[in-house]
């Protein structure tokens, strides 16, 4: 407050008190003490001070760490585009993709050819849709007219494949440019066949392809989802064991009883042979004789 203000109304006041006689009554001190007249409506009093700089609002700084999202249009009407070239990034389906044109997860445009671009309405597949297309000439419009040529560029070149040519089965020194060598057993499986080539260069070694040797390695196997996956898999895996060695051993049994069978053919075939030298060296019209009986022996 501005004390020089506030200093007449008190020493009037003041003086008041004074002047009156010691028995002074409430009445008379709330007389004097309203002359002061200390309110709301009194400027002198409150020290009313009025601003000389006009108040600011409050500032707050911005996030500087958002990621920025980068969305919209990335290239215009008629802009040179090739495959995979980002058209416009979007949120939702504001724009559809139309003609050589897709769409990624994210609802991001791109291209799936070389061209031009092309923004776009199609009533005749959605009334209120847009579209960007691609087109391979600048003054094509879409959409094309309902059943027109559909145009496409493959990009490819017509070129004569020349046939493969014959490879000899022997080699200029003379031995096989091949070696194929197949599974043990009567039915062996086509994985156990492998074929070993003769080394270019005037080489006299044999190696086997290395796309071939690449089918050999086994690569890890991905993990299942769930134990009960897990456990279907290992029950799967070991009846096809069981059947490969049921399989095995079954091959194995009836190799042995071949065998066992060609050498009981050749066994027999032999006596036959002998039976037949024999009758032709007997004397008496190429018969046999009859065996010598065994001698009687003396009873006891």
């Amino acid at each position: 407050m501005r004390i020089a203000q506030l200093q007449r109304p008190i020493v009037a006041a003041a003086s008041s008190i004074t002047r009156t006689t010691p028995t002074t009554s409430i009445r008379q001190l709330r007389e004097a003490l309203g002359q002061l007249r200390i309110g709301a409506g009194n400027a002198a009093v409150e020290g009313r001070r009025h601003a000389s700089v006009k108040s600011q609002g409050a500032y707050t700084l911005r996030d500087s760490s958002t990621i920025p999202k980068k969305l919209g249009a990335k290239k215009s009407g008629d802009s040179y585009v090739i495959t995979g070239n980002i058209i416009y990034k979007q949120r939702g389906t504001k724009w559809h993709a139309g003609e050589n044109c897709g769409m990624g997860r994210d609802h991001t445009i791109f291209a799936l050819a070389s061209g031009f671009v092309k923004y776009y309405r199609d009533p005749a597949r959605h009334s209120k849709r847009q579209y960007i297309g691609v087109v391979f000439d600048k003054s094509d419009t879409l959409p094309y007219p309902p059943h027109a040529m559909r145009k496409r560029r493959l990009n490819m070149t017509a070129a004569p494949i020349p046939p493969p040519q014959p490879e000899p089965e022997l080699s200029a020194s003379g031995i096989p440019t091949q070696v194929v060598r197949t599974g043990e057993g009567r039915r062996p499986h086509p994985r156990d066949e492998r074929v070993i080539r003769l080394k270019q260069g005037g080489s006299y070694a044999y190696a086997e392809e290395s796309w071939r040797l690449g089918t050999l390695v086994r690569t890890e196997k991905r993990k299942m989802g769930s134990r009960r996956v897990a456990m279907r898999h290992r029950r799967r895996k070991a009846r096809a064991i069981g059947l490969e060695m049921r399989a095995e051993r079954e091959d194995k049994i009836a190799r042995r009883k071949e065998a066992l069978d060609a050498k009981r053919a050749a066994q027999a075939r032999k006596w036959k042979e002998y039976r037949a030298r024999q009758a032709a060296a007997a004397p008496g019209g190429g018969e046999m004789p009859p065996p010598n009986p065994s001698p009687p022996t003396a009873a006891a």
